[in-house]
C-alpha cells in the first residue's frame, strides 16, 4: 500500500475544514506506525541495491518515489 498509494502523512482536520499536517507533538501511536511502515519499506528497497542503483535513488524521500526511480 505504501509503495502503490505513497506514504501515509499524518493529518488532522480543523474545525474550518482544512486538512493540515500534524506537528510532532501532536502525532499519536498510530501516526508512529505508520511511519515506521514507510521507513522499513524505505529501508528494503535501499538494502537491496547495488551502488548505481542507489546512486539513481539517493535523493528521493519516500517509498513511492524511490519505486517509481527505479
Amino acid at each position: 500500500m505504501l509503495i502503490k498509494n505513497g506514504p501515509l502523512i499524518p493529518t488532522v482536520t480543523k474545525e474550518d475544514g482544512k486538512v493540515i499536517i500534524k506537528k510532532l507533538e501532536e502525532f499519536d501511536g498510530d501516526d508512529y506506525i505508520i511511519m515506521e511502515k514507510n521507513a522499513k519499506a524505505k529501508k528494503l528497497l535501499c538494502f537491496g541495491l547495488g551502488a548505481d542503483e542507489y546512486m539513481r535513488i539517493s535523493k528521493c524521500e519516500t517509498t513511492k518515489e524511490i519505486w517509481d526511480a527505479l
